[in-house]
């Protein structure tokens, strides 16, 4: 009996203390379902799922970057990074969570592979998408 009481107090205030934690000002982020877009814009695709973080630009200054534990990637710069061209590979594997990194493998920023796929065409988006931020790279 005991037990049980200590345990519904322990849920009851356990979210006062998770908010007192957070200073009053700090950004939070908002989550939401994945939007349907066309398979084959990989600009509308990048604007809707990618653009939050990495920014329109491309260069990690979305408007959610704030509340993120590590900067997202400037992806302007992923050519220059990787000898002047984006493996299609290990592109797919960043964002589809096959290859896991801090920021993708962290709950702060999702891993698309299972949204691409349940939204339908997952390969055309990944091409798509690939496509679209290599017209980001810098020269």
């Amino acid at each position: 009996m005991f037990r049980r009481i200590a345990v519904v107090t322990f849920l009851v205030f356990m979210p006062t203390v998770a908010l007192a934690q957070q200073p009053a000002n700090s950004p939070t982020i908002k989550r939401d379902t994945a939007k349907m877009t066309r398979s084959n814009d990989g600009a509308q695709m990048y604007t809707e799922y990618c653009a939050v973080c990495h920014g329109k630009d491309g260069k990690g200054n979305g408007p959610a970057a704030a509340a993120l534990k590590a900067k997202p990637a400037d992806l302007t710069q992923l050519a220059k990074q990787h000898n002047g061209e984006i493996s299609a590979k290990d592109f797919e594997d960043k964002v589809t969570g096959k290859l896991m990194t801090p920021a993708h493998g962290a709950a702060d920023m999702p891993i698309w592979g299972p949204v691409f796929s349940s939204l339908g065409n997952e390969q055309l988006r990944l091409y798509n998408v690939r496509k679209y931020v290599e017209s980001l790279q810098t020269k």
